[in-house]
């Protein structure tokens, strides 16, 4: 019977697991459809790879049961990631928000490094090779690789999601897990854009703080403040990443929702109104637009003005009626949402392979010996900030140490 573990894509967790079994003495192979490795890696954190976090906690992470990931990030905790990628030669340094980057603040360092770390361990890859089906036979895996069938002695399925489509990503490792009776929770685009009902051409491209709150029906479901992009095709930035999950996931059981945007979180309606009432005191003469201006961009105040029809007047002229209706427009920007940007632009792929079916310490799958799953096509996902590789490379760790010491 062949010794070798065979790692089913290039990722992530793909090449951590592979550094990790070999070093532990195992023969690796593994087998990416592209022609790239690292292909999703390197475009994470605008091309500076987020690596990972300093602040590791439990809310960040997403599944139908969460605390899968604390076996994993228990092995792998901050400490040891930034250990493991030293020793590669990646040196980490801090960003906003506890964000931990290269500090050369390119992701090809990155994959640069993991990959000499990998030839140098003698780990084997095979480029433009899809990997069709895996079938167990008698005492080993049997992959059915560009028209050849390869026997291994363990596989990892590493395949990442559907998410960044562009990218190639298909929904193999699926299908691969449900041919040995998985279950896959159903997935979703998480991370990524929203589009509005609402036409925005004239406020595209404007960028503001303040804070976004989803709300399906008249029910709260989740709230956020950062950076709020409008766009043509409706609203983007970090704080509507944040929110995305939530709001794709309703949308994926056709739920109505809107969402409200308050572009003075800052401030209370009473102390808007005040600023306002004191700003109005030196207006003389400028048209409401041209007054808002210095407080919001010119774009979106002549928009939100002729939301209210009070684009043609004087701000000496708002009277007590008026401003209020202005606070609450400036404080309730209101769009609804009709359909995220899909897996096309979406970071994360939230849904996957049900957690309950996996071995939360080793990744071993429980309905098939041998059989392991590490990442993306697991059902977790996590926020922005370094959370989803962290993940990542943790889950790829549990793996390849779990392949390289367990026996079939």
């Amino acid at each position: 019977m062949s010794s070798i573990v065979a790692i089913i894509g290039a990722g992530a967790s793909g090449l951590v697991a592979a550094i990790v079994s070999a070093k532990n003495g195992s023969k690796v192979h593994v087998y990416e459809k592209n022609s790239k490795i690292g292909k999703k890696i390197l475009i994470t954190g605008n091309g500076r790879c987020n690596v990972t976090n300093k602040h590791m906690e439990l809310s960040n992470y997403h599944g139908l049961n969460p605390s899968f990931v604390n076996s994993s990030l228990n092995f792998f905790n901050v400490s040891t990631c930034k250990a493991f990628f030293l020793e590669l030669g990646v040196e980490l340094v801090e960003g906003r928000r506890g964000r931990l980057y290269p500090r050369s603040l390119k992701s090809s360092s990155v994959v640069d490094l993991l990959v000499h770390e990998c030839r140098r361990l003698h780990v084997e890859f095979f480029l433009k090779h899809e990997v069709k089906s895996v079938d167990k036979k008698d005492s080993s895996f049997v992959l059915h690789v560009n028209h050849k069938f390869l026997h291994v002695k363990k596989v990892l399925i590493a395949t990442g999601g559907l998410s960044m489509l562009t990218l190639s990503s298909r929904d193999s490792g699926y299908e691969l897990a449900k041919h040995f009776g998985h279950t896959i929770i159903p997935t979703h685009p998480s991370l990524v854009q929203l589009i509005s009902q609402e036409n925005l051409k004239a406020i595209s491209g404007v960028k503001i703080k303040g804070s976004i709150e989803v709300f399906e029906n008249s029910k709260s479901k989740i709230f956020a403040h950062g950076d709020i992009l409008f766009t043509d095709y409706g609203i983007s930035g970090s704080a509507v990443l944040d929110i995305s999950r939530v709001v794709s996931y309703s949308l994926l059981y056709k739920k109505v929702l809107h969402v409200k945007i308050d572009l003075f979180f800052e401030y209370s309606k009473e102390q808007l109104k005040n600023l306002l009432k004191k700003r109005q005191l030196h207006a003389n003469g400028k048209s409401v637009t041209l007054w808002l201006d210095g407080l919001i961009d010119p774009k979106l105040a002549y928009f939100i003005a002729k939301s209210l029809h009070v684009h043609v007047k004087k701000a000496d002229d708002l009277n007590s009626k008026e401003l209020t209706k202005l606070v609450y427009a400036l404080k309730n920007l209101t769009l609804h949402v009709v359909d995220t940007k899909g897996f096309k632009t979406a970071e994360v792929t939230a849904g996957g392979v049900n957690t309950l079916e996996i071995d939360s310490q080793t990744m071993e799958s429980k309905l098939q010996q041998g059989l392991f799953f590490s990442g993306e096509v697991v059902d977790i996902d996590a926020n922005c900030g370094g959370y989803n590789l962290h993940w990542a490379w943790a889950s790829g760790v549990c793996a390849g140490k779990s392949m390289s010491e367990m026996q079939v």
